[in-house]
Parts: structure tokens; C-alpha cells; sequence
């Protein structure tokens, strides 16, 4: 198991013991939407940990969790993100307005409270905002308790008091592109350069000089903040992006010319300096994820939605161990919406809430789920045949061995890495598969190998079918994780966990092979470097030794594009291409 993977796991067993109160203080512990977009009525969403993944298609509406969540506490509004218009009228009836009832924790209380918020109009304001109402018992709220408690009115819970840190991270854009892009038009590239040059030129003063207010002929401020990054800051950035920082100046501002609103520029220092202008729109990102979230309040509900825009797996998975982490410091309580599974893997069942869209064009919201189960809900399906294999290297000599096949062949596979390493995909992934009956493969490293063949169950009688967990752990390696009914019947527990664990024997000796090298760094050192196989003792000593002989300046993502291209020197008929190619058609069929 990777670091960062052992980092994930370590967290979330810590943060899975954290409950409402001192350690997760005005936790929101779960919104019901009697009338809310494009839910069913009365959808409930449950917070059962302090980190949830909100999975949906687009159009499903896991983007309204989040504006419903952002205008829950105090002095917020969910009508920032949800108003009528000529195009898209809100129609409210006056005993059926457009609300939602969300839980929270009262540390005085000892207990969760209700808070209903409503949408009003204001016919004399001309303008609709949402404010907190009385509990009604139409909602299913209950009655009022008597005595004096804070943040209690009479007839009602006012909302949770507690900052909110909102990030929409497909609208997260530096400004050089935002404003070469929305400036003058293209079609006059000598004025754009111009325009974009002056900017340029004020934005580079502005950084030398810490100057930190602008104006241009008495106009509106132009530098909301200006700053270097800290140490813990770039630190950080550092490790989600997998390359080292040494600094980076930090800028939001509208100093282009034109610009209507405040962007970021930043300035990136790698032992060369570049802009946004330059630097790749993940980087970005990560410096707004990170700067946000290190400056919100302990206690803080933080928003994400699609934190995976822009970032590579491995880049997912060490923000997913950053936001963890936040977590045990600082206490936060943090949701996102996501289509990725590298923010799904690893986290509990309860973690994971799935938004998916009925035939009535209306969303239902489910509150448990595995992480491959719920994106095969969502159609993650693209009608190839998924091959799953244990990290980036393993996916590109996969890859190249398969560009050596038919077309139609190649076509009709899809390679995917699954995070967690291969104990990951054995105890947990296979399990969700065979549930949700996804046609895939899996194709793990060749150190995982334990028996040529793998025992048919059809060849164990049933007195002896008791032995199958031990067969799946001396075959396999794993004990894997089984979803069981429970209840207060061992006799029949027993029996489902001994058919699912003949289900998943069967599974893995039609869907589970090994590549033909112990590891793909093995093979890289073998025919890219001329390194003897058995020359490292394990895994992790062959990817240090491969990253020797990989220029130093490539990082993690760029070392698998550099061997792409060291792969088009080796002949499609080497031995390790060839076998690969033969275990795909034998699935292919």
C-alpha cells in the first residue's frame, strides 16, 4: 500500500470516531426537501461522517445538496444560486413553498434540532430570499421543547451559526485565461497581446512592490489580496501535485484590462519562475483548495464541487488524504460532489450519497453505498469491458501492449486504475462488482500471484464448503469485505457469507489475472535501462530505483509520459506485450 493510501485509511479510521458535539461542533447531521428542485419529495440526505461524497450524474442534482447546504447557517441565502426568472419561473404556492428542514447538533441540548428555511418574496423589496420559519407538523417537525436554550425562538430553531467555504472548482479559472479569453476578441491578436502584456506589466509591479490597493483613475479597488504563500501552504501544494514548490506569490485581483471581477494569479517558483499564464489550470486548483480551506474557521462547512476538475488521479487521491486531514485538525465538516472514484475509494459506505434521477424526471437521494456500486448506478458504464490494474505505470504498459491489437479490439477495452492498491481492489472493489454486475477485469501485478489456477467451487462438496474462506485467503491473499444481511440468525448469516464466498471464488477465476512481470517498474528497468530482473527486493525499491533513472525535473505525472515514449522503442512482439495481448482476447472472447 502506497503512503498515500496508508495516509487515507489511517484518517478515516481516525475521523470515524468523531461524533456531534465537542469534536464536531453545529454538525449538520441531515436535510429533508419537502419542495426543493428537482428532488423528490421530501428526499433526506444523511451525514453519517464528517467527509461526504455526493455522487450524481450531471442533471441529477448533487450541485443542489450543495447550494441548499451553502444557505443553511446563519446570514446565509440559498438564493444566491436559486431564483426565478422569465425562463426558469419558480413556481411556490403559499402552503407548499420551496424549502428544505436540516439537522443540526445544539451542544446545550445535547441533541439534534430541526431548522426549516423557506423561500419569500419580497413584493415591496422586489427580491425573494430564504429565511427560517416556524416548525410545522406538516414537515414531520416536532414540537418545541419548553426552556430557555440559545438560538431558540418560541415557535422555532434559528439556523446553525458557522462559516461556510464554498468552491466550485469548474469555475475556478486564473485570470490571465479568464481574461484572454472574455477581453477583446481574437480576431485581433495585436490589440489582445497588447492588452494582455499591460496587465501583465501592472500585475508584475503590483507583485514586486506588495502593493496592496489599485486604482485606476479613481475607480474601483483592483487588488483584494496580495501576498507570498506560506510555508505550510506551498508545503502542501507540493504534496498534492507531487512536485516541489519552493514558493509562490499569491494575487486576487482585476488587473486586466476589462476584467469585471476579482481572479488569481499566481506566481509559481520551481527554481524558474511562471504564471498562471503558464502553469497547468490543476495547479491552480489546488493553490485555491488549499489556501481556502487552511484559512476557514475550525468548525467550518466547507463545499466542494468537482474537486477532481483538472487534477490526475494521483494528485485526487492526495487532496481527498488532504481534506481528511483538515478533518482531524480543524474539526471541519466537508462535502463534495464528485464523478470520480478517486474520491470514493476507501471511504465508508455511509459516506457516499447518490443522487440519481427517476423516469418522473425527479431525483431520489440514496444514503449508503459502495464506492463501485454507486457509480455503476450512474451509468459509469461505457459499454467496453473495464480492465482494472494497480497504478498508472501498470495502465500505460497495458495500454501499449493493447495498441498492438485490432482496432475493434482495442475499442472495446477500457483501462482503469484502481486506487488503494491491490488488497484494495481484492477485499473491497471485487465484492462491489460482482453486486452491481459490471463486466470487468482485473489485471494486478505479478508479485500478488499465489497459485497458477485458482480452486473451482464446483470442485468442493458442500460438507466442506466452510473451507472456501480459507481457499480465498491462501489462493488470493485477502479476506474480502462481504455486504451481509445481519440480523439475529447466525445459521443464516453463515450460509450468505459461505454463497458469497463461493461467488467470489468463481468471479476471480474467470475475471482475475497477473501481468507476466512481477511489477511494471521490473519491466521498464529490463528492457527501457538493462536492469537485471530480481535486482530490487520489492515494489517500492524498484519504483526509487526507476525514478534514478527518469530525469529528476519529471513529476509524478510526467514520468508515466516519458515512458510512453521510451515504449515505442521495444518491438511488439516482446514477450511480456504478446502474453498481456493474449489474457485480453481470452476475456474478449
Amino acid at each position: 500500500m502506497s503512503n498515500c493510501e496508508q495516509k487515507i485509511k489511517t484518517l478515516v479510521d481516525i475521523v470515524y470516531n468523531f461524533k456531534p458535539g465537542s469534536q464536531l461542533k453545529n454538525f449538520i447531521g441531515s436535510a429533508r426537501f419537502p419542495n426543493f428542485k428537482g428532488l423528490e419529495k421530501d428526499s433526506e440526505i444523511k451525514f453519517d461522517f464528517p467527509f461526504t461524497a455526493v455522487v450524481g450524474a450531471n442533471g441529477s442534482g448533487k450541485s443542489s445538496v450543495l447550494h441548499a447546504l451553502h444557505g443553511m447557517p446563519e446570514g446565509e441565502s440559498t438564493a444566491v444560486y436559486w431564483f426565478s426568472t422569465e425562463l426558469d419561473p419558480i413556481e411556490a404556492k403559499r402552503n407548499n413553498p420551496p424549502r428544505y428542514i436540516y439537522s443540526h447538533w445544539h451542544e446545550e441540548y445535547k441533541n439534534y434540532v430541526e431548522t426549516r428555511k423557506a423561500r419569500v418574496y419580497s413584493t415591496v423589496r422586489k427580491y425573494e430570499y430564504w429565511e427560517p420559519t416556524k416548525a410545522t407538523k406538516g414537515d414531520g417537525m416536532a414540537s418545541m421543547p419548553s426552556g430557555k436554550y440559545s438560538r431558540k425562538d418560541q415557535d422555532r430553531w434559528n439556523p446553525v451559526v458557522r462559516q461556510v467555504v464554498n468552491l466550485n472548482m469548474r469555475s475556478v479559472v486564473g485570470a490571465f485565461d479568464r481574461a484572454f479569453s472574455y477581453g477583446l476578441p481574437l480576431s485581433d491578436l495585436r490589440k489582445k497581446h497588447a492588452e494582455m502584456k499591460a496587465g501583465a506589466k501592472r500585475i508584475k509591479r503590483v507583485l514586486r512592490e506588495g502593493i496592496e490597493s489599485w486604482h485606476v483613475s479613481g475607480g474601483p479597488e483592483r487588488v483584494f489580496e496580495n501576498r507570498v504563500l506560506s510555508n505550510e501552504e506551498v508545503s502542501w501544494i507540493s504534496c498534492i501535485l507531487g512536485r516541489e514548490y519552493k514558493s509562490a506569490y499569491y494575487l486576487r485581483h482585476s488587473l486586466y484590462s476589462g476584467q469585471k471581477s476579482e481572479d488569481v494569479s499566481v506566481v509559481f517558483d520551481r527554481g524558474i519562475e511562471y504564471s498562471e499564464a503558464f502553469a497547468g489550470s490543476g495547479e491552480v486548483s489546488v493553490v485555491e483548495i488549499v489556501v481556502n480551506v487552511l484559512s476557514a474557521d475550525d468548525y467550518a462547512l466547507v463545499l466542494i464541487d468537482e474537486p477532481e476538475t483538472s487534477l490526475h488521479p494521483g494528485a485526487q487521491r492526495e487532496l481527498l488524504s488532504f481534506l481528511l486531514e483538515q478533518i482531524k485538525r480543524k474539526k471541519l465538516q466537508v462535502v463534495v460532489s464528485t464523478h470520480s472514484m478517486e474520491f470514493l475509494s476507501g471511504l465508508p459506505d455511509k459516506a457516499i450519497k447518490v443522487v440519481e434521477a427517476q423516469d418522473n424526471g425527479k431525483s431520489i437521494i440514496l444514503n449508503e453505498c459502495s464506492p463501485y456500486v454507486a457509480l455503476n448506478r450512474l451509468g459509469k458504464k461505457t459499454g467496453k469491458k473495464a480492465i482494472y490494474v494497480e497504478d498508472v505505470l501498470a495502465k500505460v504498459l497495458v495500454e501499449h501492449a493493447l495498441s498492438a491489437m485490432d482496432h475493434g479490439e482495442v475499442e472495446a477495452c477500457e483501462v482503469v486504475v484502481a486506487p488503494g492498491g491491490a488488497n484494495e481492489i481484492l477485499c473491497y472493489q471485487v465484492p462491489g462488482h460482482i453486486i452491481s454486475g459490471s463486466d470487468c477485469y482485473v489485471l494486478l501485478d505479478g508479485d500478488q500471484r499465489n497459485v497458477h489456477e485458482f480452486t473451482k467451487p464446483s470442485s468442493i462438496p458442500d460438507s466442506q464448503s466452510h473451507q472456501f474462506g480459507g481457499i480465498i485467503l491462501a489462493e488470493v491473499g485477502v479476506n474480502p469485505k462481504f455486504s451481509l444481511s445481519g440480523g439475529n440468525n447466525p445459521k443464516g448469516t453463515q450460509k450468505e457469507k459461505i454463497e458469497k464466498q463461493k461467488e467470489y471464488l468463481e468471479w476471480v477465476g474467470k475475471r482475475l489475472r497477473y501481468l507476466p512481470c512481477q511489477y511494471p517498474e521490473e519491466f521498464f528497468l529490463e528492457e527501457i535501462f538493462g536492469i537485471a530482473p530480481g535486482s530490487f527486493q520489492d515494489s517500492d525499491a524498484a519504483k526509487l530505483g526507476l525514478r534514478k533513472q527518469l530525469p529528476s525535473s519529471l513529476g509524478p505525472g510526467e514520468e508515466a509520459v516519458a515512458l510512453k515514449v521510451y515504449l515505442d522503442n521495444i518491438p511488439e512482439s516482446n514477450a511480456t506485450f504478446v502474453e498481456i495481448r493474449r489474457q485480453i482476447r481470452e476475456w474478449l472472447g
